[in-house]
């Protein structure tokens, strides 16, 4: 295998040999039960799955609140985009109006002038 293959699995490993903070406190009071009963732990206890099961949701809801954020973001963006493309419009519209002022006092003052003749 060469290593464009071997990271992203080794990151894989890494990644599925995390243990959230609800389930290693699970799996703590998982293996404490085990003890106090006389049994041997062997790793996997309801405890652990219901933290295991709490630090999805956990990451699901945070996950959510990302997506929500980076669509809040999205559509502020786009509403900048909206008002510059509107001030502009509103700019040129202005320029039309005072090039057609100064076309006009250009006019009237001619008409002064040939007028005082």
């Amino acid at each position: 295998m060469n290593r464009i293959v071997l990271i992203p699995l080794a990151a894989l490993a890494v990644l599925t040999a995390c243990q959230g903070p609800e389930q290693k406190a699970g799996a703590e009071k998982d293996k404490a039960e085990a003890q106090a009963a006389g049994r041997p732990y062997n790793g996997d206890g309801p405890n652990e799955r219901i933290g295991a099961a709490m630090d999805k949701a956990k990451d699901a809801a945070e996950e959510a609140r990302e997506a929500t954020a980076d669509a809040l973001e999205q559509r502020g963006d786009s509403i900048e985009r909206a008002a510059d493309i509107q001030a502009e419009k509103l700019e040129a519209q202005a320029e039309a109006i005072r090039n057609a002022a100064e076309d006009k006092a250009k006019a009237l003052k001619a008409q002064a002038e040939t007028a005082i003749r």
